[in-house]
């Protein structure tokens, strides 16, 4: 056994953490490690001597004191245990911070034999962590602080499905909170590298004694590949599906938060929340009548063909293959149970790769087959931005024009931040005559010319169009103001936006003056700056096929952007920018006195 120690953020609390951890490795050790998640550096840089072998995720790698290493921002890594010599096992520990590249530690998932980690640590949360949460943790979670469904991040989330921990251990919110086991698999645990996983949260280290925020946490762990497979195998009672991985087809299964039945429209635009709180529904696995495989493991550019070519290289005749654009899996279908049972056999067999990347297969669902989106030109009863609709708040319209109106969001990321609506529902430009996108581009001008002149601001207007897993999208229009703070504001916002879509591989390119109407068959992210000192605008837009393989603006792209860029990086979801009735109210009120001009100043 490997025996760790855990805490929270250190915060500069030196003394006072290793204090504790050598009275615990003297009372109940000696411990292998200890690993420090969250901050860990205060004021005062200087870290003395550590008691036993420490590891932190803060600042770059390399060594920063006696028994003190920092392990840089993402990868993977060994750790083995104290005693050393031949008999000595080692630990696999992946780790990633809340910033930089993720790359390294793809490339060691991608490795072949690659059977997940022991241990993953993050500095935060990872996003969609509270889905199939009951309600009771979540409520004991708030009166702590930690809204959980809006905390964490994206990237870490990721990591989590890509490394596939057995122990996962994440700081910053200053809560602890042990949630129930999930498997990573679609069925219960049956190889090496279908283990559950045991997510820690910790508390700041060394500042209290409320269970509650408990911030060390001890755990002896027998690693991958010595453990016996029964004690791989073995399911607690209350483990559950995983939170991240969806074993279906799906555009953005990692934002599948719980208690949000809208979730798949832009994040900026959660006009209106659920009504009623349904609570995700746990996936089913057909696994007596499955005729689908599921294909881990792809380089996220494969397209279809290839992913087919490389399983009939393999012995696999598949009827149609299928990759989830830009997600690193994909499915093949078969005619019937038995063919895909010889062809789960032959493929797990074989050392199938396609580039440099070994690919891994399981049971896949049917249900994982895509489903044709269709999207009604006339109001939606069922579709939350249309007025038609009953459960439509009408408390947060602003004003209504000929064809579009104006609102404030639910949660908005200012509290100028507005959306631009077309009465008639439709799901994308193509839909809309030219009066109705006429009146959508000079409302979106109007705005932000009110943004510079009475608020002095910059303003950045988006869209995002693409297919979504509820079937129900009505285009809108999200414009935010944005403070200035000095010449060349503007410009910076372009580069930001630019430089962002570089990361995320794929490019947003100027857009000349004209109609923009990208055709009902293509996807597109478009973003206008507005300058706040010459009133100029800049468009730039990034538009796909839909089946398109490349990368694509993810779901919250532009409010991520922007939220990081106003210095509020917490309010990047509605969640935890959401107010009560009276305050919707005396924001609309406020904007359209501030804004538009209507009953005062």
């Amino acid at each position: 056994m490997v025996k760790i120690l855990v805490c929270g953020d250190v915060e500069g609390r030196y003394a006072e953490t290793f204090k504790r951890v050598a009275k615990l490795d003297k009372k109940a050790g000696p411990f292998d490690a200890l690993f420090c998640v969250g901050t860990f550096y205060g004021e005062d840089k200087s870290v003395p001597a550590a008691p036993i072998p420490t590891y932190i995720l803060d600042g770059e790698a390399g060594e920063v004191a006696e028994n003190v290493t920092s392990l840089g921002s993402c990868g993977a890594t060994t750790i083995e245990e104290r005693k050393g010599g031949a008999g000595a096992k080692h630990l696999s520990v992946a780790f990633v911070a809340d910033e930089g590249s993720t790359k390294q530690l793809e490339d060691a998932c991608a490795t072949a034999g690659f059977m997940g980690v022991d241990v993953l640590l993050s500095n935060d949360w990872p996003r969609g962590v509270d889905v199939g949460v009951p309600d009771a943790e979540v409520e004991q979670l708030a009166e702590v602080g930690v809204r959980i469904n809006a905390a964490g991040m994206d990237r870490i989330a990721e990591c989590a499905k890509m490394t596939r921990p057995r122990y996962h251990f994440a700081g910053t919110r200053n809560a602890f909170w042990a949630r129930a086991p999930y498997r990573h698999a679609p069925k219960p645990p049956s190889t090496r590298k279908t283990h559950v996983c045991r997510f820690v949260a910790l508390g700041k280290a060394a500042l209290s004694k409320d269970p509650q925020r408990k911030w060390i946490h001890a755990v002896d762990i027998d690693p991958v590949p010595y453990a016996p497979l029964p004690t791989l195998q073995d399911e607690p009672v209350n483990c559950g599906d995983s939170p991240y991985l969806c074993f279906q087809s799906s555009e953005r299964p990692v934002e599948k938060l719980a208690k949000r039945p809208v979730e798949d429209t832009d994040r900026g635009a959660f006009r209106w929340a659920s009504v009623g709180g349904a609570q995700p529904k746990r996936r089913k696995v057909e696994e007596d009548s499955s005729t689908t495989l599921f294909v881990g493991g792809l380089p996220r550019n494969c397209d279809d063909q290839e992913l087919e070519d490389v399983a009939r290289k393999a012995d696999a005749k598949p009827s149609a293959a299928r990759c989830v654009a830009g997600k690193g899996y994909g499915f093949l279908d078969f005619s019937s149970r038995s063919d895909a049972e010889a062809a789960l056999t032959s493929l797990q067999n074989a050392d199938v790769k396609l580039g440099d990347r070994s690919l891994t297969f399981d049971w896949g669902t049917s249900s994982a087959k895509p489903k044709q989106q269709h999207y009604p030109d006339d109001a939606r009863r069922d579709c939350w931005f249309c007025l038609a609709s009953p459960g439509c708040e009408t408390h947060l319209v602003t004003g209504v024009g000929d064809t579009c109106y104006t609102c404030l969001p639910k949660g908005g990321l200012v509290d100028a931040h507005a959306l631009i609506v077309p009465i008639a529902h439709a799901s994308d430009r193509a839909s809309l005559d030219d009066a109705t996108l006429n009146e959508l581009e000079t409302t979106s001008d109007q705005l932000a010319k009110s943004f510079r002149e009475k608020l002095n601001s910059h303003a950045v207007a988006f869209e995002r169009v693409a297919d979504t897993k509820k079937g129900v999208y009505h285009i809108h229009r999200n414009i935010i103001p944005l403070p200035k703070r000095g010449s060349g504001d503007a410009s910076r916002l372009v580069a930001d936006f630019m430089d962002a879509a570089q990361r995320m591989s794929f490019r947003l390119v100027p857009v000349q003056d004209g109609v923009f109407r990208p055709a009902p068959s293509e996807r597109f992210f478009v973003v206008d700056v507005y300058c706040g000192d010459s009133g100029s605008k800049k468009r730039f837009a990034c538009v796909q096929p839909k089946d398109t393989p490349q990368r694509f603006a993810g779901l919250h792209f532009g409010r991520d952007l922007l939220a990081a860029a106003l210095g509020t990086p917490g309010r990047a979801h509605w969640k935890a920018c959401e107010v009560g009735r009276s305050d919707e109210e005396r924001l609309v009120a406020a904007f359209k006195a501030k804004v538009l001009g209507e009953g005062g100043s």
